[in-house]
């Protein structure tokens, strides 16, 4: 007998235990979903008498067109770039690109996703730190999806990535061929395994050479702005000797660090040398010169969409994990240190 109640597709999914978009391609006939699963929501669709409208199948067929990608802070030029090249290479393939903006708020991130599925979007790119609720999501997740510049533990899906420990070991040692042996580093969040994988290069370059670890200039920020400039005051405002040399976690925190430390007359590269990371325009332009190791953001944004394309299209055979070899890029911010 049918209810007389009128369903949501959120709640026919939560009934099962899947995702909406799931129930979505099931009623629709699309690729991604299992026999034996397609059998079961048609069942329970029958049963409770569930129709989607025929608005919904529209926008339906219309969302299929489109991808979802979650960032952590769009303002931060790397992803802005990133967005830049992934959006053009899937335009190409007749794909739109929705960017939700988490500000590195898992509930914002769950949301975002969760919004794409109901939505019934082709597919997902993320590009955000790690935490325990996401990598559960993830788990039961049956959309397309491709992880961009991160790693979680247990995710064993697409995933494109730079070889962030060779990025943050290869920092370090041009700092070491500079006679720079009292290096400071300013990390990123411990949950980005980006931000993390480089703070670890970066200390065996300093193991395998017996130069010491100053934990007194080791600074833990969110990689903005403003928190390179707040490192730059706690940096100042230490007693004794400082580092002659600084990785920043990344070119916007290094900016940042860099303005604060001119202003209260620090010369770079003469009294402090700085190297980060991303390579962002910004990192070229005169008054900056910002040495910085490059991730061939172009190339990664290709090799998302490779991979996003073959799940959508349903060519793939096993999960791969491309790893992109960063390049350092000398500029006018590190130079020789001369005691």
């Amino acid at each position: 007998m049918k209810a007389s109640k009128k369903y949501s597709i959120s709640e026919v999914a939560d009934m099962l235990g899947v995702a909406p978009s799931t129930v979505s391609r099931a009623l629709s006939g699309k690729k991604g979903v299992s026999e034996a699963q397609r059998e079961k929501i048609l069942k329970l669709a029958a049963e409770i008498g569930y129709q989607p409208n025929g608005m919904r199948l529209e926008n339906a067929a219309k969302n299929e067109k489109v991808i979802g990608m979650i960032l952590g802070d769009i303002r931060n030029p790397f992803y802005s770039k990133l967005v830049y090249h992934i959006q053009d290479f899937l335009k190409e393939q007749g794909y739109m690109v929705a960017v939700f903006n988490s500000e590195y708020d898992v509930r914002k991130e769950i949301q975002s996703l969760e919004t794409c599925e109901q939505f019934n979007a082709a597919g997902m790119i993320l590009a955000t730190a790690h935490s325990k609720e996401m990598e559960e999501k993830l788990s039961e997740e049956q959309l397309p999806m491709v992880l961009v510049n991160r790693i979680l533990p247990g995710y064993s899906g697409d995933s494109v990535i730079v070889d962030n420990f060779q990025a943050g070991y290869m920092a370090a040692m041009h700092l070491i061929d500079y006679n720079h042996t009292r290096i400071g580093f300013i990390c990123g969040p411990g949950s980005s395994s980006a931000s993390s994988q480089r703070f670890e290069g970066f200390k065996q370059a300093m193991r395998n050479l017996n130069l010491p670890l100053d934990e007194a200039f080791i600074f833990h920020t969110d990689l903005r702005l403003e928190s390179g400039r707040r490192a730059a005051g706690e940096f100042l405002a230490k007693p004794g000797p400082r580092p002659t040399a600084m990785i920043a976690g990344n070119d916007m925190t290094a900016i940042g660090f860099m303005d604060i430390c001119r202003k209260s007359g620090v010369r770079i590269p003469e009294d402090l040398s700085i190297v980060s990371f991303d390579n962002i325009d910004f990192a070229s332009v005169e008054g900056i010169q910002l040495s910085s190791i490059d991730h061939h953001v172009e190339e990664m944004s290709r090799e998302v969409v490779r991979l996003l394309l073959k799940q959508i299209e349903g060519d793939r055979t096993h999960p791969e994990r491309i790893i992109i070899a960063p390049e350092l890029i000398i500029r006018g911010s590190s130079g020789r240190y001369n005691p």
